[in-house]
Formats: structure tokens, sequence, C-alpha cells
């Protein structure tokens, strides 16, 4: 089922409030032809072409001619050519028939999988009011402040008999602040282990542990089996943000103090923001402040006095949302030139 094809969006993506972005400019060396490879990721194949990947939309070309022309499949051939001067890639669709066997192949995704499917199958980013509603754990029949593995568990809500859920653990706070000085927060949420529902009466659930990750207590969350990754969007293009959006990162999803290339960031940006998976963020440190008069000049630091010179940003890396919440995103950092902390700046790549 994994193999079932899930439809790439890629229209849309200068419409109102959209800036233009510039005309793309292929790397040197870039190949004329390029096969795709079983493992490749759009991410890897803009990079043949582009040094920002945020530039595909504006570089590839969709044939009418062909079904689902923005899905693309190992054995798939993308062309460079030429047009009016301007460089665009199209398609070539790799077919191969058989009459014994019809094999439903799978489309690439944008980031290896394995860095999305955590996030995009169940929600990693809850607020209190939603936390609220779901089912808690009320504790063990022994009374224990830690259960484990092939313990029995139980629920504060009726449940279905066979069910497999996971627990999780509320365990990270973010916040923003918005526009009109109101504050919005979500938890991260950790996950701690899987159980599966035994029995069930009309106020509460029993559940056996099956899978530990960690002890189970008192008031962790209950939440169903996550999506299978046929149920999933894994194919959104990479692209530019709005170019009047930017953002900070208000922290690592797991709660490390240093982020890296490949960890899972939560930004102060979302879909009331105009944010949406594929979009892409260039991440910047704030430059250093300068205080006093010419001669005597010093770093802000813990100094009171007035600021004198702000200095340029420094860039430290690139991420990709994978998925968009109110006002927050989750995203994945593609690219860091060195560890970063959170308030690190999230800009739109055209933003200078």
């Amino acid at each position: 089922m994994w193999l079932r094809v899930i439809v790439l969006v890629l229209a849309g993506f200068h419409g109102t409030g959209w800036a233009k972005p510039p005309q793309p400019k292929v790397i040197d060396g870039a190949p004329e032809v390029y096969t795709v490879k079983k493992g490749d990721t759009l991410w890897d194949i803009s990079a043949h072409f582009l040094s920002s990947p945020w530039l595909w939309p504006t570089l590839w070309q969709a044939n009418d001619y062909i079904k689902n022309p923005h899905l693309i499949y190992p054995g798939d051939q993308i062309h460079l050519v030429w047009v009016n001067g301007q460089p665009r890639l199209q398609l070539k669709r790799h077919l191969k028939l058989s009459p014994q066997v019809r094999i439903v192949r799978a489309p690439i995704t944008t980031l290896q999988s394995s860095l999305m499917l955590p996030f995009l199958a169940q929600d990693k980013l809850m607020t209190p009011a939603h936390l609220d509603r779901l089912p808690r754990v009320v504790g063990s029949s022994r009374a224990r402040d830690y259960m484990a593995e092939e313990d029995l568990i139980w629920a504060d809500t009726p449940l279905e008999t066979g069910d497999v859920w996971w627990v999780y653990r509320p365990d990270k706070r973010f916040e923003r602040e918005l526009a009109n000085g109101d504050t919005r927060e979500v938890m991260g949420l950790k996950e701690i282990a899987r159980a599966k529902v035994t029995q069930a009466d009309s106020e509460k659930s029993a559940l056996t542990l099956t899978t530990f990750l960690g002890e189970v207590r008192q008031n962790d969350i209950l939440l169903p089996a996550p999506l299978g990754r046929e149920d999933l969007n894994l194919n959104f293009a990479p692209s530019a943000p709005p170019a009047d959006v930017s953002g900070s990162v208000v922290g690592h999803l797991g709660g490390m103090r240093y982020i890296a290339t490949h960890d899972p960031v939560v930004i102060d940006l979302g879909h009331l923001d105009g944010v949406q998976a594929g979009h892409v963020f260039n991440l910047y440190r704030a430059g250093a402040g300068v205080v006093g008069e010419k001669g005597s000049y010093d770093y802000q630091g813990v100094s009171f006095q007035q600021q004198k010179f702000a200095l340029s940003q420094v860039p430290v890396g690139e991420m990709v949302v994978i998925r968009a919440y109110e006002h927050f995103a989750l995203g994945v950092v593609t690219r860091a030139t060195q560890p970063f902390v959170p308030g690190t700046l999230a800009l739109p790549p055209h933003h200078g």
C-alpha cells in the first residue's frame, strides 16, 4: 500500500500576495539529461540544476500529455532545455510495460522519508485546548508511578477493544506573540510507548503496553496509531514563502539546545501567516550590536548603553517546512553551516 501514488501539487505558487521570484540560474555543470534513481529526493534532484531549491517551480515545466506530470518516478528522465533564452526542465516518463506483471511505482519524495514520516503521520504539536480533549492515562491497578512494557494501564475514555494507541507526553512548550499582543502556544509531544486496548466499559479502558520507549506515567496522553505512508503527502515541492513573512526558530522539537542539519525545528509562523509545506527559509543569526563612541566601541553584551550599530546578520543554514499549523510550523533543517540556537531568524530566501 505504501506504493500508492499521492498527487503532488505544484500550481499556485505565484498567486496574490506572493513575491515574484527571480529567473532561475542553472548551476555550472548541470546535466542536459538526468535519469532519476531509486532513493533520489526532489531536494537531491533540484541540487543537480539549482543552487536554490525554492526556485524549482519556476524551472519545472509540466507536460500536459503525461498523467500526473508533477510526480517523478525512478527511471524517468529530466531534460534541461532552453525556451526563449530561459532554462526549463521537462519530464520524459519512463514506461516499462510487461504483459506478465504490473508494478505500481512509488514517486520520489521531497526529502528522505525518514525525515518527514514521524512528523506527518502523527501530530507532534498541539494546543493546550486540544490536549485537554484527549484520553489520559489514569494509572495502573497496582498503583505504579512508572509503568513499563506488558503492564496493564487504564485510560479515562472508553476505547474500541483491539485498537492500537500510542502514548505521548507533552514535553516542550513553544510560544509566540501575535501582532495584537496576544500570545499563542503549542506543546511538543514525546513518544513514550504503544499500547493495545484489551477491555473497556462506559467510562474507561484497559490497555496493554506492547512497545516501550520510556516509563509511562499518569496523565500521559493517548493518540490513535499514526497514518500509514500511503495516506500521506510526501511529495510537496520546494517553493518561496510570501516575501513579507519573517519569523524565528522557537526551538528544537526534541528540546535540544543546539540545532544542526536534519534536526526538526519549530518556527513562529503558521498557515495563518501564509506558510505552507514546502516553503524554504534561510536561517540567520542576528548580527552583533555595538555600543560606545568613536575610539571606545564595544560589543553590546549585557551593557545597557544605547546601541550604536547593528551589524549584518550571519547566515547559518536553511530549512524547509513540512507541516504548517495555525500559528506555528514544523520544519527540517536541510543545511546548517554551524550549530545554531532558538531565536535564529527564519527569512524568505529572497528577503534581501
